[in-house]
């Protein structure tokens, strides 16, 4: 009565299979991470970026565990802490357009 077949698809799944699969799994998963532990240690890029994400992720556990966020205000821009960094400038005076000349009273 059913459109489709009531037999399983994939085969019958034995103790040796699912050792050999497990096996498979390891091994797959230590390939990554052998692999993402060479591009960590060869490229500078690759360790720049991952100091710059466990920044991140330091500072928004913080965040998240700081119970007196309540307590105080949060700083809108804080003041930066590099000495290198660029004054901050006023904001600059926007100049009017020069007025357009009257028309002229006198026809053409």
């Amino acid at each position: 009565m059913a459109p489709f077949g009531t037999r399983p698809v994939t085969p019958a799944r034995t103790p040796a299979s699912e050792s050999r699969r497990a096996r498979l799994a390891v091994a797959i998963a230590t390939l990554g991470i052998a692999a993402t532990l060479l591009a960590y240690a060869v490229s500078p890029g690759v360790r720049h970026a991952v100091s710059h994400a466990a920044h991140s992720v330091k500072h928004a556990v913080s965040r998240v565990l700081d119970h007196d966020t309540v307590k105080r205000a949060p700083a809108k821009h804080p003041a930066s802490t590099n000495p290198r960094a660029p004054a901050k400038r006023a904001a600059p005076v926007r100049l009017r357009a020069p007025a357009k000349h009257a028309p002229s009273a006198k026809p053409h």
